[in-house]
């Protein structure tokens, strides 16, 4: 369906998107990374509210950080005999959330119902993060093909703790038009500065473009050998979805080479949000971990670019009412996720 500018604003009872906007229960969210939940409880912060992370029966389980006895964080117990104790009254719980045992009270098969922990909609391990749905999602966990695609390297750029707002840092990663201005530094070119893209598409809970711009490549050994140009020609796809996650592909025409990202926004308090940013390459130059370290760098150097202005906001939301700001149609697709957002159940 292509989305125009033109046109009523949406409606909406919200006008606001932040950290603690309810809606986003309604979502996929990654939470931590993978290797951050080992044998121990880890506590972890979405929307406003505490959980605990834990492996137990070899899967990853969530429950609300919050023991119902005295209402102490399960994340500072430990797993014992296969079981969540609680570190302050030896509380156990088992991995569907029910109480197994209540050392004070000794062996006894009346345990209350209301000792039994909540557990979310959803919680999954994939491309080396932690989701978590507290309700049902609207949008399925997003696709990233390039992840799990062989002829890729892969690799996950340092996690970023900043006190911007995750629908800001969403609403500019959806955003073309910045390129020549925030990332000069890196691979803005001068003649991205117009934005053209082939129309917005939405597609269920997504939305979606592919912009005709130019990227200047920063790790490129043939070009640093005078055998082509660092300004290349991109095709830039992006889709953002019912959530603070964006899916990235940048395919570079006249040298045969893709870059897939995964930008995952994780709001954790009203002051603050953990940016996960996952890569994936392919080009025509010879595998080098050096040079894949040097993408990394390269690529935390963005994310650095763009949280120096975002940082600068003296507040930590977008607004889903079209009136509050100036839009052109260089923002059809900021706009569209906005929609989308304004859509979801409030």
């Amino acid at each position: 369906m292509e989305i125009e500018t033109d046109g009523p604003a949406p409606t909406t009872r919200v006008p606001l998107l932040d950290n603690s906007s309810h809606r986003l229960r309604r979502a996929w969210h990654a939470v931590a990374a993978s290797a951050e939940v080992a044998d121990e409880p880890v506590q972890v912060w979405l929307l406003d509210e505490p959980w605990v992370l834990v492996r137990l029966e070899g899967r990853i389980r969530a429950f609300p950080d919050r023991c119902p006895h005295r209402l102490a964080p399960l994340s500072a117990g430990r797993v014992t005999d296969r079981t969540l104790q609680c570190g302050y009254h030896g509380w156990r719980f088992a991995a569907d959330g029910g109480c197994v045992e209540i050392p004070a009270l000794g062996k006894t098969d009346k345990i209350s119902r209301r000792a039994t922990l909540a557990v979310p909609f959803g919680v999954t391990e994939r491309y080396g993060l932690v989701w978590l749905a507290p309700e049902e999602p609207l949008a399925p966990l997003p696709e990233f093909p390039e992840w799990e695609d062989a002829r890729f390297e892969t690799a996950m750029c340092t996690l970023v703790r900043t006190p911007a707002g995750a629908a800001q840092l969403v609403d500019n990663f959806m955003d073309a038009s910045h390129f020549p201005y925030v990332h000069q530094e890196t691979f803005g070119a001068g003649e991205s500065a117009k934005v053209v893209d082939a129309g917005v598409d939405r597609d269920g809970w997504s939305v979606s473009t592919t912009f005709s711009t130019w990227y200047r490549t920063m790790d490129d050994a043939k070009a640093e050998a005078g055998e082509r140009d660092t300004l290349q020609r991109q095709q830039l796809f992006k889709q953002g979805f019912a959530s603070y996650n964006v899916y990235l592909r940048l395919d570079f025409p006249d040298i045969d080479w893709t870059f897939g990202i995964m930008f995952c926004c994780q709001p954790e308090s009203a002051t603050t949000t953990r940016v996960y940013k996952l890569l994936a390459r392919r080009d025509d130059l010879p595998a080098d971990a050096k040079r894949l370290e040097t993408f990394i760098k390269d690529e935390d150097q963005i994310t650095a670019e763009d949280l120096g202005i975002l940082e600068r906001y003296h507040h930590r939301h977008i607004h889903l009412d079209r009136q509050a700001e100036m839009h052109t149609r260089a923002d059809r697709l900021s706009l569209a996720w906005r929609t989308l957002m304004a859509e979801m159940p409030a």
